[in-house]
């Protein structure tokens, strides 16, 4: 059995973390594992756990991420990312480069829910709601 996050519209009463709220969480408990940019595992394939479109007046990013793998893609290209992760839980924190801005993605999961959120230089840029569906294998 495994478990599988579909992306559904926050129809739940889940709250919505802010920037100041994610920033101020405590990482001194959590594993750091820097993730080096690498050639793709034996299937070849992405799997992606979201996307999201960033438009800059300067500039429109895609960013793309993995809970499976904890890599980032930015406009298909992998970058390189500091992870933190925790042995209690499931959420996951992943910093890397963007242009001149600090990446952050933390993938938020309580229960059979979890929330992405993308910040750049500590504001939330992008948001996405899932639920986990239970299938066999």
């Amino acid at each position: 059995m495994s478990l599988m996050f579909s992306a559904r519209r926050n129809s739940t009463n889940r709250s919505v973390k802010r920037s100041d709220e994610i920033a101020k969480r405590d990482m001194s408990q959590r594993k750091k594992v820097i993730r080096k940019v690498q050639e793709l595992g034996g299937h070849g394939k992405i799997e992606i756990t979201k996307a999201w479109t960033i438009e800059l007046p300067s500039q429109t990013f895609r960013i793309s991420f993995s809970r499976d793998n904890l890599h980032v893609w930015v406009n298909g290209k992998a970058v390189e990312t500091t992870s933190y992760i925790t042995d209690q839980g499931y959420d996951v924190d992943l910093f890397f480069a963007i242009a001149d801005m600090e990446g952050h993605i933390y993938s938020d999961v309580e229960g059979n829910e979890m929330m992405n959120y993308l910040l750049l230089n500590g504001e939330i840029k992008g948001t996405d709601y899932q639920t986990t569906d239970m299938c066999n294998n």
